[in-house]
């Protein structure tokens, strides 16, 4: 079993499935400060429409669900989901 993601369809694909399952997941990404998040229960939320974020496109909206707030990241700044690395070569 290969232990990354090669492409950022698969880890979407991935978090889509695991919240129509209810089942929350770890994720890893760098903030735009630089920094590393990582928010160990989240869920996907509804998307910010374009008209309201012009960077909506490459953003995942996301619900912390142990601290209950809202969240989100960039897509190309994912660093891993459920410890299973974002490599794109």
């Amino acid at each position: 079993m290969d232990n990354t993601y090669s492409n950022y369809q698969q880890i979407v694909g991935e978090m889509q499935r695991l919240t129509e399952a209810n089942e929350p997941f770890t994720i890893k990404h760098i903030k735009i400060d630089g920094s590393i998040r990582i928010v160990n229960k989240a869920l996907l939320r509804k998307q910010t429409p374009k008209s309201k974020d012009s960077k909506a496109q490459y953003k995942l909206n996301y619900i912390d669900t142990q601290q209950d707030v809202c969240g989100a990241c960039y897509i190309p700044l994912l660093c891993s989901l459920n410890n299973k690395k974002v490599i794109i070569q």
